[in-house]
């Protein structure tokens, strides 16, 4: 956007001004921002600046691109939001239009002392939207809603601590879906009620930052005291159950990963995004650099959880066992012909396309019961790869490091849970360890001295 600065002649003197042109408004006509009165042609010039930075802020800006076709798409700025790809640019005024109507609406709504519901609504929209990935924003939607339901009704500077406890008892209570065995709502789980409790803090600790609470924080200084999370063991599958599963899965398409997810602990998300670009068969690395994710709306390719790449080096069998799969999605390749989508997938289904994790992941359960294997799942594979490497003593930083694990804490303290055989290990490793103690203090043992009367009676004695 651009605008001029003229000059005025006045009775009085010299009078300079500028003028720029704010797009059209409802009834197509062009809209003229000026004002004039500055005393020097530089002070109309860094007026001109602000009122355009101001404007393009409130209102934001048409953007046009090129991309790496040589395609012209359009697209607009709106403060700290960019968004692009509309095919023309009435369209992006469009779209830029609905975003100021929404955003003015929210203004309004904290504008007058909200309510619950009405504030969660704005935080979802104007904050959790603009930070949080779409799977993340799908949950917090989800979870907002038993708090919708508990104090939907409640201003937020009308909330209190006690209030805030009662809801959360509520929600642990009978919070959940409504049953037969459990006519007012079946009990959540502890995990549930903690998440549903974050982000109630969250939100309300967003308004007390903008100024739109006007109360201490209810919840601040763990006021509200949240269910505590059992203490679970992650399942694992120890040698035999993980023979049985190769045994059940072998000649089927999820033999391979499942023998990759057992040799290299990553998540689906992980292993269904992996191209074969990705693989080097010289080296036997791999490179972990993203993840595939399902929202409502489909699924996408997004980073990985800590937000960055690992490499690290794969088992000689599994290697072995990829390359007899890339012979039969070769296969594949050559009889869906033009129809395959060619993604460069390590794990994709027949035609080329991207599983659905949540499928995938239900078929690998299905196949797991088939062979007598309950309660675990596909990521039950990256539990028991890690604590085989930790009770094999691998370092917990390599560990860490082929988890992709951000901090060594975490998988100490999720993933160091032993094998059932490795506390007779212990107990042994300590015994031969001591052997030398443990010999000695046999031989003084089978010495006792016989003193007659009890240690404890001659102490007695000597006390009265």
């Amino acid at each position: 956007m651009t605008g001029c600065v003229f000059k005025r002649k006045l009775k009085s003197g010299t009078s300079w001004g500028y003028l720029f042109s704010a797009g059209k408004d409802a009834a197509g006509k062009r809209n003229q921002i000026f004002r004039s009165g500055f005393a020097t042609r530089g002070a109309a010039q860094s007026a001109l600046r602000e009122a355009i930075s101001e404007y393009e802020t409130k209102f934001g800006v048409i953007t046009e691109h090129v991309d790496v076709l040589g395609r012209r798409t359009w697209g607009f700025s709106l403060g700290d939001q960019k968004c692009v790809g509309f095919d023309s640019s009435e369209a992006a005024d469009r779209a830029r239009t609905s975003e100021i109507e929404k955003r003015e609406a929210t203004v309004a709504v904290v504008a007058e002392e909200p309510t619950v519901t009405e504030y969660l609504a704005y935080w979802l929209e104007e904050h959790a939207a603009r930070r949080c990935a779409p799977k993340t924003l799908e949950r917090y939607r989800d979870i907002s809603r038993y708090i919708v339901k508990q104090l939907g009704e409640t201003r937020i500077n009308e909330l209190t601590t006690a209030q805030i406890q009662h809801a959360v008892h509520r929600l642990k209570d009978a919070g959940g879906q409504i049953t037969k065995e459990f006519p007012d709502g079946r009990p959540l789980a502890a995990k549930t009620v903690r998440h549903i409790g974050g982000l109630l803090y969250t939100a309300l600790a967003e308004a007390d930052r903008l100024g739109v609470l006007k109360i201490p924080h209810p919840m601040a200084n763990k006021r509200v005291v949240l269910p505590k999370l059992p203490k679970r063991r992650p399942p694992v599958l120890d040698k035999e159950k993980l023979r049985a599963l190769f045994d059940g899965a072998r000649g089927t398409r999820l033999y391979p990963l499942i023998v990759l997810a057992s040799a290299t602990g990553c998540r689906r998300g992980e292993l269904l995004a992996l191209q074969w670009s990705d693989l080097n068969e010289a080296t036997g690395e791999i490179n972990v650099s993203k993840s595939l994710e399902q929202t409502k709306a489909g699924v996408r390719i997004k980073s990985t959880k800590s937000e960055e790449s690992r490499r690290f080096c794969v088992p000689e069998w599994a290697l072995e066992v990829l390359r007899a799969h890339r012979g039969e999605q070769e296969s594949d390749r050559r009889l869906f012909g033009a129809d395959y989508a060619n993604h460069d997938l390590v794990f994709c289904q027949p035609n080329g396309s991207h599983y659905s994790p949540d499928r995938l992941g239900a078929r690998v359960v299905e196949l797991m019961r088939k062979v007598g294997l309950e309660g675990v799942s596909l990521h039950s594979l990256r539990h028991s790869h890690a604590s085989s490497l930790l009770s094999n003593g691998v370092p917990i930083a390599v560990v860490s490091q082929r988890l992709g694990h951000s901090d060594q804490n975490i998988t100490l303290s999720i993933y160091s849970h032993a094998l059932p055989a490795d506390t007779k290990a212990a107990a042994k490793i300590w015994n031969d360890a001591m052997a030398d103690v443990v010999g000695d203090a046999r031989k003084a043992g089978s010495k006792r001295r016989n003193v007659g009367r009890p240690a404890a009676t001659r102490f007695c004695d000597k006390l009265a």
